[in-house]
């Protein structure tokens, strides 16, 4: 497993990430991947990762992705998303992998997320990109 990435002003810092485990292993151009553990306190009735957690992991990887190529004292945020969950996750460690697929005031990206190295979902997201001072 990657290293964890300080941050530092290259993201704002994102409070339900410490909540969720979630970090950081990754950043290139109009690219990311993030991580979290599956937990207990996240998971379903019964036993599986909640699909919450996915939704959260593979939203942060879009954002993260975006912060790549955007301009510096820009804000973006998520306009729309959908999840393809494919199988179910019960342990180890989920790994969201995101890319931007088009730069520009409107930013579509894709996301693929793993478990074991097994395929577990497919999310696809729009985000916006504004000024800073809205």
């Amino acid at each position: 497993m990657s290293k964890e990435i300080n941050l530092n002003d290259q993201f704002p810092k994102v409070p339900v990430w410490d909540l969720m485990g979630i970090k950081v292993v990754e950043m290139g151009e109009g690219t990311a991947t993030l991580t979290m553990p599956v937990e207990e306190k996240m998971t379903n009735p019964y036993g599986m990762l909640h699909g919450s957690g996915v939704y959260a992991l593979a939203d942060s990887a879009v954002a993260v992705a975006i912060s790549t190529v955007s301009e510096k004292g820009k804000q973006f945020f998520t306009i729309e998303m959908k999840v393809n969950y494919l199988e179910p996750v019960t342990t180890g460690i989920v790994e969201a992998r995101a890319k931007v697929l088009r730069k520009g005031r409107i930013v579509p990206g894709e996301v693929d997320v793993y478990n074991e190295n097994k395929l577990v979902a497919k999310a696809i997201a729009t985000y916006i990109i504004v000024d800073e001072k809205r």
